[in-house]
């Protein structure tokens, strides 16, 4: 079927206005009304036969990917060029490319959380507790921890500059750093509490591989060594593999017990139980959270909340309760996809309101020597 169309064409003026100037033929208005081809691709036909300029088209279609990506709403949803893949490989085996600092969420901005030993930060003096104010130039907004994480992140041996503002310095230091090959330490681990009551004190920054084999060796460890209790840290833990989260879990909860239902319109609901070879069930834990706390880290918190596992303390989590699959495109890139939701044990849907503490606490990043939130755990574990 033929449709036409008589195009109006305009010299200036407003861009919406109705003058015509010239008339075209109308057999040069003549589309082929049903062409076989997507939408966007006779879009592209049009554009790159008629435009005045010469046009990237390559570009073109990757701008046309993300905004059919953006009309969906799920900033989850995204397209992964080459090198995005290449670097989420890399994140997932527990490294990636960057400066080497933990950073977490505070009311007025960014704060430096955590400093990885022999990184580019540590080296240049970077301390846990100095606010980050720019990268590259650009000014950090209030709670704009997505862009510093994108900002901060890079090829190795490319520079970034970034501002770090420190108490009781009158003016921000700018530092350029070169990026370099961060192994995240998966677990970090010690004891900690009074004589006799001497508390496994166990710290897991991201649900990489290898992640629950590393929790389960220190909750393992420092128990045979007279650990009476358990503090599972996962404050500022942005998740990652779901099937290291039910490991995780399995640490704590008895074989068969349900970790995390999940559920989509092309995938069956499906249960995911612990799998056995749990600590002894008499040892108390107490998990550790905080408004970054998402995605797997909140699966791990609610289920072993859910299941009366845990005492959970601190603030209210991030409230990610999507799950992602990765799909391989031709070109080499790829679309990571939120393909279902997921259920806490109870069928808490997190993505609502996150996983709420029982109690609630929190550390102030003004006292970098004390963590407020850890003592009011060890509080409840007889430790204090």
């Amino acid at each position: 079927m033929l449709a036409v169309f008589v195009a109006g064409v305009v010299v200036g003026g407003h861009p919406e206005a109705t003058g015509i100037n010239r008339l075209p033929d109308p057999v040069r208005g003549t589309i082929l009304g049903d062409s076989g081809r997507a939408l966007p691709d006779q879009v592209l036909d049009v554009i790159e036969d008629g435009y005045y300029t010469e046009v990237d088209r390559a570009k073109l279609e990757r701008a046309s990917v993300e905004g059919i990506l953006e009309a969906l709403g799920d900033p989850y949803t995204r397209y992964l060029s080459p090198e995005d893949l290449a670097r989420a490989r890399e994140q997932a085996d527990g490294a990636y490319s960057g400066i080497g600092i933990r950073i977490a969420r505070v009311d007025d901005g960014v704060v430096v959380a955590g400093i990885f030993p022999g990184g580019p930060a540590a080296k240049a003096g970077v301390k846990a507790g100095d606010r980050v104010v720019s990268v590259d130039g650009r000014a950090v907004r209030s709670g704009d921890i997505d862009a510093v994480v994108e900002g901060i992140k890079g090829p190795t041996g490319t520079d970034v500059k970034v501002g770090f503002a420190r108490r009781g310095r009158d003016k921000p230091l700018e530092l350029t750093l070169t990026r370099a090959r961060i192994e995240l330490p998966v677990v970090s681990s010690r004891m900690i509490g009074p004589p006799g009551r001497r508390i496994a004190y166990v710290r897991l920054d991201q649900f990489t591989r290898g992640s629950a084999r590393a929790v389960r060796q220190a909750a393992e460890r420092l128990i045979e060594q007279g650990a009476k209790g358990v503090v599972l840290d996962l404050r500022g833990d942005p998740g990652g593999l779901v099937d290291e989260a039910v490991g995780v879990a399995s640490v704590f909860l008895r074989k068969g017990q349900d970790v995390v239902t999940t559920e989509g319109r092309n995938e069956p609901r499906r249960t995911l139980r612990a799998r056995g070879g749990a600590i002894d069930p008499k040892v108390p834990v107490v998990v550790l959270v905080d408004r970054d706390t998402a995605s797997s880290s909140e699966i791990v918190a609610g289920a072993l909340r859910d299941q009366d596992r845990a005492t959970v303390i601190g603030t209210r989590t991030f409230g990610k309760a999507l799950v992602q699959v990765t799909r391989l495109l031709p070109e080499g890139g790829a679309v990571r996809v939120t393909s279902a939701r997921y259920l806490t044990p109870d069928g808490v849907d997190i993505a609502k309101r996150g996983v709420t503490p029982d109690v609630v606490a929190r550390d102030d990043p003004a006292t970098p020597r004390r963590d407020e939130a850890l003592d009011r755990a060890l509080a409840e574990l007889g430790a204090r």
